[in-house]
């Protein structure tokens, strides 16, 4: 008896040893631990404190059902937050727009943000139509978008509860093999091989391979099904169990950056914001934001260390800074320390060539260019500095200068360039007029409890170099309308870019000249955006009014220029 409990007692210490986790220290390291207590090898050679955490039960397995009705109760949920927030009650009960009087997306509810006091006269200018009624040119445009994201999220819930979400494997492979064409770099390369990617849609057909909930799907793909709308649909679909199931893997990281996209760009700025976070806590647990730190390099994990992972790092980095820019966000992965170094700088290699990597360059020092704006404005907190709007200046005229080097207007211009190039120029390209429009946004508002969102005209920066700005947004956007005429296009500028900003302010400094016909070009592109818009509309309901607002707005405009030459 006593051989027999000394035997089991033995097993008992051999099983829990094994099944002991890493220690913190080695596990922060991505090393392997040899779990002796109390204290494993690598730790007793460095003389460190070696603390093994305990190990979690994990969760039991959620039934069907519970994990239909828990995915339902998240999209109702965040639906019922998205109407409460666009159902404020109306301020004004007349027309702003005689045109269409009884076009609902011309009537405002928005109040004036409380903290827009501007000095100087532009502000206090209010745009009339011909008939003197006074209209609110953001207000519509913003109450549109409204409408807008309203439509879509409400037709994405259904999609989500009802339709089926199974892509097809001709359809993902066209996908994948498009991916790795047109991206130069991705995080995907260092986490699975390109090989196992490519033949993925073939290996989740096969009737032995078992497929876990948070990517499972329907057996059969309804023929109804709008392939345009599977990107979100999918990801919707699984985020309640995979965020059950989500350990803070490279994959994970990966899974919520990417959700983080789709959702902002569906308008859906909670979940966006939801996941955004949720990959920077992985990003931090993976220590990814100090690739090439010391301590990385110690580590000894070569599949971090190279340039796709220091591309994919930037591209979060930015994604940061457009949350803290448009959305009013705190800061989550610039405002620590972080070292990561640009690709393609290696004095030893030859200069880079290509639009790719011209495209990521010139991104990345109008990400600089920002991020020296927030560190401006973390200075001013500490020592308030008079000329604050005369170093934003410089700021933004450092933005211009990096676009007229790089050439990327002769580039976008250019007819015969590839479609998905033309593409990559146009982003960084809005990228930079967008934070233009939004840092002096940030001014006018400091020490304020001003809205996130831009409602009225008074919201509105007085400055040339916003006007400007707005300008050269509306003519990015009617070009590429024109090289890609899709409706996802469109709603990708008004759900990332907000460009219905720049459509407000360019229209309401052309409705406040006092000489209608020196802006001309403008008028031109307002409408030919109007018109591009009003062709890609036809059979998309969600988008049409904000079609209708830019038509109607367009309307207005030409009204005032008859009334000037008569």
């Amino acid at each position: 008896m006593a051989m027999s409990t000394h035997h089991v007692g033995r097993g008992m210490f051999r099983s829990n040893e094994l099944n002991r986790l890493s220690c913190v220290r080695c596990k922060d390291r991505k090393i392997r631990c040899d779990r002796v207590m109390p204290q494993c090898g690598r730790c007793r050679t460095h003389a460190a404190q070696c603390v093994y955490p305990e190990r979690v039960k994990r969760k039991g397995a959620r039934s069907a059902t519970e994990i239909s009705e828990a995915s339902l109760s998240t999209i109702l949920d965040r639906l019922g937050r998205l109407e409460a927030q666009s159902a404020t009650p109306a301020t004004s009960s007349s027309p702003l727009l005689p045109v269409v009087e009884q076009d609902p997306v011309l009537t405002t509810s928005h109040v004036p943000s409380p903290v827009t006091s501007k000095t100087t006269p532009c502000y206090h200018d209010t745009v009339k139509t011909v008939q003197g009624v006074d209209i609110d040119v953001t207000a519509i445009l913003k109450k549109a978008v409204d409408q807008v994201r309203d439509l879509r999220l409400r037709g994405l819930a259904t999609s989500v509860i009802t339709d089926t979400t199974q892509i097809p494997t001709d359809l993902a492979k066209f996908w994948i093999q498009n991916y790795f064409t047109h991206v130069s770099a991705c995080m995907f390369l260092s986490v699975v091989d390109r090989r196992v990617i490519e033949v993925l849609p073939d290996i989740l057909r096969l009737p032995y391979i078992h497929i876990e909930p948070p990517s499972s799907s329907s057996t059969t793909a309804s023929s109804t099904t709008d392939v345009s709308s599977l990107s979100a649909t999918s990801p919707h679909l699984s985020v309640p169990v995979w965020q059950n199931s989500a350990t803070g893997t490279m994959m994970d990281f990966i899974a919520a950056l990417s959700m983080a996209g789709v959702a902002y760009q569906y308008f859906d700025e909670d979940l966006a914001w939801t996941m955004f976070k949720h990959a920077c806590e992985y990003c931090h647990a993976l220590n990814l934001h100090n690739l090439d730190s010391s301590e990385f390099a110690w580590s000894n994990n070569e599949k971090c260390d190279s340039d796709h992972d220091r591309r994919g790092l930037w591209d979060a980095f930015q994604f940061d800074l457009f949350f803290r820019l448009m959305l009013n966000k705190p800061p989550v992965l610039t405002g620590s320390s972080w070292k990561v170094n640009l690709p393609w700088l290696d004095a030893s290699q030859p200069p880079p060539e290509g639009i790719e990597a011209i495209v990521f360059l010139a991104g990345s020092r109008v990400s600089l260019v920002v991020t020296r704006f927030f560190g401006l404005l973390e200075e001013h907190q500490s020592r308030p500095n008079d000329d604050l709007v005369g170093r934003t200046d410089e700021l933004c005229n450092e933005i211009l200068q990096v676009f007229k080097e790089w050439q990327l207007h002769d580039w976008i211009e250019d007819t015969h360039n590839e479609d998905v190039n033309f593409w990559e120029v146009a982003e960084v390209l809005l990228f930079g007029y967008t934070s233009m429009f939004f840092m002096y946004r940030k001014l006018d508002v400091l020490n304020s409890d001003s809205p996130e969102p831009l409602v009225t005209d008074a919201d509105l920066p007085d400055c040339p170099l916003v006007v400007d700005a707005s300008r050269q947004i509306v003519q990015v956007m009617g070009r590429v309308l024109l090289r890609i005429p899709y409706v996802e296009t469109m709603v990708f500028f008004f759900g990332t870019y907000r460009c219905y900003v720049a459509i407000a302010c360019l229209a309401k400094s052309i409705l406040c000249a006092t000489n209608i016909k020196a802006h001309m070009e403008d008028i031109k592109s307002l409408d030919r955006l109007g018109n591009q818009a009003e062709v890609l509309s036809r059979g998309a309901e969600d988008i049409a009014p904000l079609v209708r607002a830019i038509q109607n707005l367009n309307t207005e405009i030409q009204q005032h220029l008859n009334a000037e030459e008569s």
